[in-house]
């Protein structure tokens, strides 16, 4: 099993504990910080981080935006659900740490 499997099926604290890890790659640069749902100050540290970032497109309960399926009128899809039910699982943890650094823009752009 991927590690970015495991961490879609690991749940909500899995999900906070890569909003932690996030914010220590991008304040100390380098590889994120190794998901440990165990670690009961890095599950808090992702809480703080997930909901002040990202829950208002994700979901508060991971279940992300209405019809994330479907485009919008831009062309761009709506915030898909961060559990078992979106596409985060067929993503490598790095192309997602990358993602949330950079945004999809800068990712797409690149192709």
């Amino acid at each position: 099993m991927t590690s970015a499997i495991r961490w879609v099926l690991g749940g909500t604290a899995t999900v906070i504990v890569l909003g932690a890890g996030l914010v220590t790659w991008m304040v100390a640069g380098g590889e994120p910080t190794k998901p440990d749902p165990n670690s009961a100050s890095l599950v808090a540290r992702g809480k703080l981080v997930y909901g002040q970032q990202c829950s208002s497109c994700h979901g508060a309960n991971l279940e992300g935006q209405p019809n994330w399926r479907e485009r919008l009128p831009n062309g761009r899809l709506p915030a898909p659900p961060r559990d078992a039910t979106g596409h985060t699982w067929h993503h490598s943890d790095k192309e997602l740490f990358g993602m949330i650094k950079t945004g999809i823009p800068e990712i797409v752009s690149g192709y």
